[in-house]
Order: C-alpha cells, then structure tokens, then sequence
C-alpha cells in the first residue's frame, strides 16, 4: 500500500494531464490557450484538498504536457506562454485555497446556503478571473494582435474555469468527507450523480455549440474563398473574351487603320476592365523595316523606332533580323507612347515566348512582368494572340495547340492586351477585408511571383489554396481569415450560449447543493433544538425536583401543626364542646389538607411521578358511589349536582379509577365556583373510536338556566384565559385531563349560560374483562363478609 502523499501525488499528476489534453482535444477551434482554463480549474480543486502533494504534480505536469503536446500533438509551443500559463494556474489555485480555506478546514462549505453561495462564488467566479486574464495575454502574444475585441476569448476561458470548479472542487469535497454524520451515504451518491449528470449536459451542450459556430465560421470561409476564385476567373474571362473579340475584328477586316482601332478600342475599354492597354503589332519583314518606319512617324506623328529589350529591360533600337512585329497601335497612346515601336519578338522567353503564341490557336497568358510605362512600378500580365489571315477552323480546347499553318507568311501580327489586376484585386480585398485577406501568386514556373498581396498571417486561422488557371498558367489564390477567432465578432447565438451554458450551469450545481444545505441545515436546526429540549428537560426536571423537594418539605412542616390542630378539635368533640366555631375550625382544617394533597398531586403530574393505570372496573357504579359522596358533602351546605348518563355510555371500561375519582373531585368543586349557583348539571357522554377506543365527556351546566346571567360575564371573561389560572383545583382537573389524554375546555352556549367541559381518553372492557373484573369483585366481598 501506497503512502497518504503518494497516492494524492499519483492521482492529482493523472486529473490534471488528462484535463489538459482533453481540453486541448475537445475544444474547438485547436489552440494552446484552450486547457488554460479548465485545468486552473481542477488545480484549484486539487490543491485546495491536497495542497502540497498537488502542487508538485500539477508543477511536474505543466512541464510534461508542453513536451507532450508538440511530440504527439504536432503543437508550436512557446516556452514564455507555458511559463504564463502556470504561473496563472498556480496563482489562480492558491488564491482560490486563500479565499476558501475557512469554509474547507472547518467543514461548514454546505452547512448553510448562505457559506454554499459564497464558497462557489469564491471558487468559480472570482478565482477564475485570474486564468481569464492570463488567456488574454496568451491569446495577444500567439495570435501577434494587439487590437480588435478579445472579451469573447476572455470569458470563454473564464466560463471553462468557472464551471469545472463549481463541479468540480464540491464533488471532490463530498468524496473526501468522511463524517457520515454530515450526510447519508444514499444523499452523497445522489448528489455526485446529479452534478455528473449536470456537468456531462453542460459539456455536451457547450461542445455542440462550438462545433457548430466552428462549421458556420467554415461555411462563411469556404463561401467568401469560392466567391474571390470565382470574380477573379469572371474577370479573366471577361479579358479574354475582349481580346479574342479585338483579334476576330483584325481577322475579319483586310486593313484595320488607326481610328478604327482606336474606336474598337474605346468601346471595349470603356467597360469595366482590368485591361491596361490594347495594342496591335504587325509582322514587319527586314526589308521593309525602314518604310515601315518612315509611315508610322508620319501616321502616328511620333519619331518611330522599332525597339527591342536589352538584357537590363531597357529598350534600344532593334538589331537587325528576318522579321519584327512593333507595337504598331496603342490605345490609349497617353502614357504609353515609350513602348511604341517595341518588339514583341524580343520579350523574354520565360515571360511569353511569341513562337508559342504563333503556335497556339487560343489566348496566351504571360508570366507577371514590370511594365516600362509603369516604371515597374505595377505588375502586368501580357494576353496575346497570333492573328491569320487565313486560318483554319479553331481548336476549341484550352490546351497549346501546335499545329503550324499551312504559310507562315499568313501570319498578320499579334493581337496584345496589357492587363492589370491590381486595382480590381484592391477592390475586392476592401470588400472582403473584414472576413478574410488573400494574395495571388503565378506558381507557373519555380519561382512563384507575387501579383498582389502580401504574406498573409496564417496563426489561429483558418487558410485555404486554390489553383486559378490563366489560360496557359496557374495562379495559386491563398485565402485565410484576417483576424483570428479569438478576436471575430460572434453572433449573438454564440454569446447566448456561451453565457447560458455558463451560468445555466452554475446555477444547476448551485441548485443541487442548496437543496443539500437546505436539509444540513434542517439537520443543525434539529439537533439544536433537540439539545435546548433536552437542556430544558433537564432543567425542568432540576426545578421540578426542588419544587417537589419544597412542597414536601412545606407539606411536612404544615402537617405538623395541622395534625395538632385536629387533636384539639378531636378533645373539644370528647369534652362535649362542639359549637360552631369548632365545626369551622375542623372544616378549615380538611380545606388545607385537601389544598396540600392537591398541591402534591400536582407537582407529582408535572415532575412525570405518577403513572396512568388501564385496569377494568365498574364505570357506573363508580359514578353512583361518587354521586352518593358528594351528596353527602353537599348536603350541610344546600348545594346540589345532577348526575346524568348518556346511555352509551359503557359500563365497564379500563383507565386510572382512583385519577378519575380525583378529577371528578377538583372537577366539582371548580364548577361550583365558576358558576356561582348552588344547583349544576353534570352530563356525562362518550365518544366512540375505532375498536375500543372511547372518549369520555364530564360536562357541568348550569340546571336552572334563570341563574345562568349572573356568570356569564365571569365565564365570557374566562373563556379567552388559560384555566388553569382560576385555581389550584382547576389546575388539578386540566393536568389530570391531560394525563389522561384529555383536556379542559369553557365554551357559552347559545340559550344563554355556560358550558364547562373535561375530557379522558379510555378503552372500552371487552366481555372477557367484564367476566374476570365480575368474578373478583365478588370473591372480595365474599372475603370481607
């Protein structure tokens, strides 16, 4: 078995690698910056449960995943990003540990909703402003931008860092938790499922939504690619189309002058083009160069000279050879008047060989040149074509066709458009420049030549090539975006569940673990008032036994004298004195007494002394035997009570016949006092339960309802106020009622007078009690006889 520390090492070293690739695997779109976030978070978890066994893994494996990534990954790793990066991971666990270490090391994180909602605040949102703010400055150094919005990328990161701690750190807290006291093993599992089920939704969601911003952000690309592709071949095939409409007019017409040029020329310029210059050289043989020369000055009024390209581009006169083809006709000739008179034939080779295009029955395309009216300044490209007077039916396919004609001297001129892309490609840059930037380059020979553009910025951005053939060359179109996703405008969708699934999430696990600090604080409130009750008992059982303790002590000491005062009562009545004053004292003396065993009765109910018997016994005959005794009492004082049996009443039931013969006694004399009337009803009714369950009903009233008007006031006055105030008798009745499972009430009727009322719960006897109870009362008294 493993030590403590290397366990923890291992463990902490295996979550927070595979958290770093899976986050650079599962992330879209690929870049370095995505594992930031998540793995500062489950560092911070880490780190917060292991501390120092965490920290040396998590340092180990900052190192180790850069390596892994560019052995395995085919990543660009900078060494200064990585060293941001786990500087802001490092700091970013620390902090959190700073922030949550009270609610962690005294374990009171998911004691209460209000520490929950703290500690996840704590954790997730704040904490995770550090890895946030690092991403910002990783994201600027590796995409070499320093301007545009980067609030997207920044609360991406946040959001990946937010939400694996707020899932993360609880649920690992929960499993380290060993006090099963805190929470049932069923309630642990529940809520690890319910935060797995959580997490795994937000993830799926948050996934989906990246992939498919990554595939609207593909389709916009691929979409704004083929449309450049697509202007640029209309544009050339709108060049071409023009050049062979020039050609067709020169093959038609048996001479072509000059002002017909020119108007044919405007026409097509006049649209439009990216056509520079249209120019017209004909086939000049040696021996008639100089009269070639002497017409055109005079025609075109310009000294003409028949030139050709030395080998530093410039132009001199031409050297002598069998036939030439100058550049007879230029529109527009402003501007243009220095390549008069230039040998087509003298082009370069590798620019436009004029063999290839007195070979060729279509267009030819030249290689990008630096055009001499231009300074060379601008690039230009040289669509040509061979003009015949007699030709044979044309070759309509886009290949060289090197088929001779049947005379070479056929063979008029070359018809030569001088095209210029560079405005037209500006343009279309300027309406694309938001979404992406290109540059065109001629890849025809080894040497690629850049027509326009510049080296495009290819880092965290989506880039794409496309062969353009120009008639007889290729044009490579490079196409990426100009700005890197990071910093693109997103759409609205995108940011609705980027802040969505972020706070959707968080507010899910905040749910789940409310619910279970909700039922901790249940728990603590239970346990709380489950010791002030168990504090209270014990102090009322302390006050009780000294009340008791007390009255015992008073009973004792007023018993004394009380005894004494009977024994001289006791002497006067043998000594024949038995007057008035005697009968009172004697009576006084049986009324303190009473009050005394009332008093310990009650201090013996309220102190749980006394225990409640459920034996079987003669209900009615214990009520004529009570009728007979207070009969009896009353008779010296002209009072008188009513007894009356509902028939329902059973005969024999099961409870305390010596309670109940107490709480009759109190009952009685409470009623007289309440009532103030020397004539009362007692009514006595029951209330049958399920099997043999019964409540018993002792109602007083008044028996003659004229008297009932002089305690109504009192009873009205009463029957708002806890009874048990009026007297220590009635005391005596609510706490035996109560003992009995029973109660005491006051109520007023509406005839008028009031209604004082006592109930006990008690069983029914079932007739094999009643047998049993039968037979031993007879064997009794057949003993006492």
């Amino acid at each position: 078995m493993l030590p403590n520390h290397i366990q923890q090492f291992l463990t902490s070293a295996i979550i927070f690698f595979s958290t770093c690739v899976g986050a650079l695997l599962i992330m879209t779109p690929f870049s370095f910056v995505n594992y930031v976030g998540p793995a500062a978070g489950v560092a911070s978890c880490l780190i917060i449960i292991w501390g120092n066994a965490a920290f040396v893994a998590i340092l180990l494996m900052s190192i180790a995943f850069p390596i892994f990534s560019y052995h395995y990954l085919n990543l660009d790793v900078d060494v200064s990003l990585v060293l941001i990066s786990t500087l802001a991971i490092i700091l970013q666990s620390y902090w959190a540990k700073q922030l949550t270490y009270q609610y962690v090391f005294y374990k009171k994180w998911l004691k209460s909703r209000r520490w929950l909602f703290a500690f996840l605040i704590k954790v997730g949102p704040i904490a995770g402003l550090v890895s946030a703010s690092a991403v910002l400055i990783i994201s600027m150094l590796d995409n070499k931008v320093l301007t545009g919005s980067f609030v997207y990328t920044f609360l991406s990161s946040w959001s990946s860092s937010l939400l694996i701690a707020v899932f993360f750190v609880p649920t690992m807290l929960l499993r380290q938790e060993r006090d099963s006291m805190v929470f049932h093993v069923s309630k642990k599992l529940y809520i690890l499922f319910a935060s797995f089920i959580g997490a795994f939704a937000i993830l799926l969601i948050i996934k989906t939504s990246q992939d498919e911003q990554q595939l609207d952000r593909l389709m916009l690309f691929e979409q704004e690619k083929a449309e450049i592709a697509r202007v640029i071949q209309q544009e050339i095939q709108e060049v071409e189309k023009q050049v062979n409409s020039l050609s067709a007019f020169f093959q038609a017409s048996e001479v072509v002058d000059l002002y017909e040029f020119n108007i044919f020329s405007e026409k097509v310029l006049g649209e439009q083009t990216s056509i520079r210059a249209l120019e017209w050289a004909p086939i000049v043989e040696a021996s008639e160069r100089k009269s070639f020369e002497d017409n055109a000055s005079d025609l075109l009024q310009h000294h003409f000279v028949i030139k050709e390209r030395n080998k530093g581009n410039n132009l001199q006169p031409a050297a002598e050879r069998e036939r030439y083809a100058p550049l007879y006709y230029i529109y527009p000739s402003e501007g243009n008047e220095v390549v008069l008179g230039l040998d087509v034939y003298s082009n370069p080779v590798n620019t436009l060989s004029m063999t290839s295009v007195f070979h060729s029955d279509v267009l030819l395309a030249s290689a990008p040149i630096s055009l001499i009216q231009d300074d060379h300044t601008k690039p230009g490209v040289l669509f040509s074509k061979a003009v015949f007077e007699h030709r044979a039916q044309e070759n309509t396919q886009p290949i060289l066709n090197y088929k001779l004609p049947k005379k070479q001297d056929d063979l008029l001129g070359f018809v030569v458009a001088v095209v210029q892309f560079d405005d037209f490609l500006r343009q279309i840059d300027e309406e694309k420049q938001n979404i992406v930037k290109f540059t065109i380059q001629d890849v025809s020979s080894s040497e690629p030549y850049v027509l326009f553009g510049k080296a495009l910025d290819l880092e965290n951005r989506l880039r794409r090539r496309v062969e353009i053939p120009v008639l007889s060359r290729y044009w490579s179109l490079e196409v990426a975006e100009s700005e890197p996703w990071f910093v693109q405008d997103k759409s609205l969708k995108t940011w609705s569940i980027l802040l969505g699934g972020t706070f959707g999430g968080f507010f899910f696990q905040l749910m789940i673990l409310m619910m279970a600090a909700y039922s901790s604080e249940l728990t603590q409130q239970v346990d709380s008032k489950a010791r002030a009750l168990i504090l209270a008992k014990e102090h009322s059982e302390q006050s009780s036994s000294a009340k008791i303790r007390f009255l015992r002590t008073l009973n004792d000491e007023i018993r004394l004298p009380l005894n004494a005062i009977r024994a001289f009562v006791e002497q006067f009545k043998q000594k024949g004195i038995n007057n008035k004053q005697v009968l009172g004292i004697n009576h006084a003396s049986n009324n303190i007494e009473q009050l005394l065993n009332t008093m310990m009765d009650l201090s013996e109910i309220e102190s749980g002394g006394i225990s409640v018997k459920s034996e079987p016994f003669d209900f009615y005959g214990f009520i004529n035997r009570l009728e007979l005794m207070v009969k009896a009492n009353n008779l010296m004082a002209g009072k008188s009570i009513f007894f009356l049996i509902d028939k329902e009443v059973p005969h024999y039931i099961n409870s305390d016949e010596l309670r109940i013969q107490k709480l009759l006694t109190a009952f009685i004399k409470s009623a007289q006092q309440l009532f103030k009337t020397d004539s009362l009803r007692l009514s006595i009714k029951v209330h049958t339960h399920h099997k043999r369950s019964a409540t018993l009903f002792f109602i007083f009233s008044h028996q003659d309802e004229a008297t009932a008007a002089d305690s109504d006031e009192i009873l009205r006055s009463l029957a708002k106020k806890d009874l048990a105030g009026y007297s220590t008798s009635m005391a005596m009745v609510k706490e035996v009622s109560q003992l009995l499972q029973g109660n005491v009430n006051l109520g007023m009727l509406n005839s008028g007078g009031g209604m004082l009322s006592a109930s006990i719960r008690v069983t029914i006897s079932s007739d094999e009690e009643q047998r049993i109870h039968q037979a031993d009362s007879f064997d009794q008294n057949s003993a006492d006889e």
